[in-house]
């Protein structure tokens, strides 16, 4: 009983490591691979309101983070202005703006879970 015991923490352990962080950091002029979507931030601006622009594709390799196209071909996808608060859908996930250091950086966490392939309306809150 003991060793089915460890066995099943073990196993539990092991299938919390391997997700997808709960939040993200993303830096001015770097490129994030976040949930099978490049993300790029292009500016974090202080001021009233605090506002960053970001841009991102998804379907593409995590290779391409490291290319100077890091969007794959084509034209470089359209930046979206995001505040505090604003959210952002990356592969099955919602990740919402919770923290900004100006000039720097923005936090996004992983808030919703899309539970449906076809249908973008069926979401549940991430604990």
């Amino acid at each position: 009983m003991r060793g089915f015991f460890c066995m099943f923490a073990a196993l539990a352990l092991a299938s919390c490591a391997r997700g997808e962080p709960s939040e993200i950091t993303l830096e001015v002029d770097q490129v994030s691979h976040v949930d099978g979507c490049n993300v790029f931030l292009h500016e974090a601006l202080g001021g009233e309101p605090v506002l960053a622009f970001v841009g991102h594709v998804c379907d593409v390799p995590e290779s391409f983070a490291k290319e100077k196209n890091w969007w794959g071909e084509g034209q470089r996808p359209l930046c979206t202005g995001m505040s505090v608060g604003d959210c952002l859908r990356f592969g099955k996930k919602v990740y919402c703006m919770v923290e900004m250091d100006p000039g720097k950086s923005v936090t996004l966490k992983a808030t919703y879970e899309n539970l449906h392939d076809r249908r973008f309306d069926h979401l549940r809150p991430i604990r």
